[in-house]
């Protein structure tokens, strides 16, 4: 599991050094306290790619190509693309702490793009001549600065990189995937598409999880009887008793978040599930009970949750689910705030009885 997390120069980050998680934490604190960028940092150090980073908010492929030079500023702190970004997690299990480094690069089509330096900026890809002769034409052909965003990633044992090129009118992502941490991040406003659930649903299924997918249904409706798949997989269908299935798009957000996280959760055993604003949708009187179905399956599938949050509700529910059960342990809570003296973000923990204890006593502990 991850115990902590270092993240330097990267989206509201100068320097931060956050520990204590457990296997389970949900996460408060103000507006612009980093809880967001705190799931990306951890998402892109466990799983360092082009993908992910094309994930993150506000990079899309219009940004790329209309502002090439602009593309990658909101990854850096003050949007200082000069500066390197590093995130650094600490594993309670191996020696070796995976590091992940942006980096951004400019070339300038007055130099012609230097073949020297281009090679030098790929040949840890180890591209054949062929893919280096590809790669080289697309953007050599153009008037426009080459905007290059470096994703190094390194433990003890091996290094790995991938780039993402951008000029004006084009993109380019040169990557070679390594043996990365099961990972999966579920945006606040994430809405999963109908076909992605139906083909998640079946990889459950076959696992032999297809009962637990359906107590999480239940706990946001417990009419829901039956779950399935047709032939087309196009999408998930569900039934209430003596009528007829029907597309879960008809059953309303709470239960599309919900399946979403469910499906990511079962089908990402021994990895991380972070889930940002995870109250969205959720009516708070359902809230407690989702919450131990997540303790137990959590720890059943050798699954850590960072979870975000802005409702009193969903923290009360935590606490409450948490509390003199075989969990409480295993789950805690973090405060995320700006320290007085230096700026920096700084994390504030709290083990279920001090969480209860402040609650108790109307204690600022929420997020705003």
């Amino acid at each position: 599991m991850i115990k902590q997390l270092e993240i330097e120069n990267f989206r509201c980050f100068g320097q931060s050094t956050l520990s204590g998680f457990e296997r389970v934490n949900l996460i408060g604190g103000q507006n612009n306290s980093g809880k967001t960028a705190f799931l990306e940092a951890l998402y892109l150090n466990c799983s360092p790619r082009a993908e992910t980073v094309m994930k993150l908010r506000g990079i899309t492929e219009e940004i790329m190509m209309t502002f090439p030079e602009r593309a990658w500023d909101g990854l850096f702190l003050n949007h200082n693309n000069q500066a390197n970004a590093k995130v650094t997690s600490d594993v309670d299990i191996q020696q070796e702490k995976p590091s992940l480094l942006l980096s951004c690069n400019f070339l300038s089509a007055k130099s012609k793009y230097p073949e020297g330096r281009l090679l030098d900026l790929v040949k840890s890809n180890e591209l054949d001549n062929d893919e280096f002769n590809a790669f080289n034409n697309i953007f050599t052909n153009s008037e426009n600065l080459l905007s290059i965003l470096n994703i190094s990633f390194s433990t003890e044992k091996y290094e790995n990189m991938s780039l993402i090129l951008a000029t004006k009118g084009r993109y380019k992502i040169i990557e070679r995937n390594g043996n990365f941490q099961q990972i999966s991040f579920i945006s606040a406003t994430e809405k999963a598409p109908a076909h992605y659930l139906a083909q998640q649903y079946d990889k459950s299924y076959f696992k032999g999880y297809a009962d637990k997918i359906n107590e999480a249904f239940n706990i946001v409706d417990p009419s829901i009887r039956e779950v399935r798949t047709l032939m087309s997989g196009d999408t998930l269908y569900l039934s209430r008793k003596n009528q007829r299935p029907m597309s879960i798009a008809l059953f309303g957000d709470a239960m599309n978040r919900v399946a979403h996280f469910a499906l990511e959760l079962i089908n990402n055993q021994a990895g991380i599930l972070l889930v940002d604003e995870i109250e969205n949708g959720i009516h708070h009187s359902h809230q407690k009970q989702l919450w131990q179905w997540l303790f137990a399956l959590a720890v059943e599938l050798d699954v850590q949750i960072f979870a975000t949050t802005h409702s009193l509700e969903m923290l009360t529910a935590f606490k409450e689910a948490a509390m003199g059960t075989q969990y409480e342990s295993e789950v805690a809570y973090f405060k995320f705030a700006r320290h007085v003296k230096t700026g920096e973000i700084i994390s504030i923990k709290r083990e279920i009885d001090n969480l209860d204890y402040a609650l108790s006593r109307s204690k600022e502990v929420r997020g705003e």
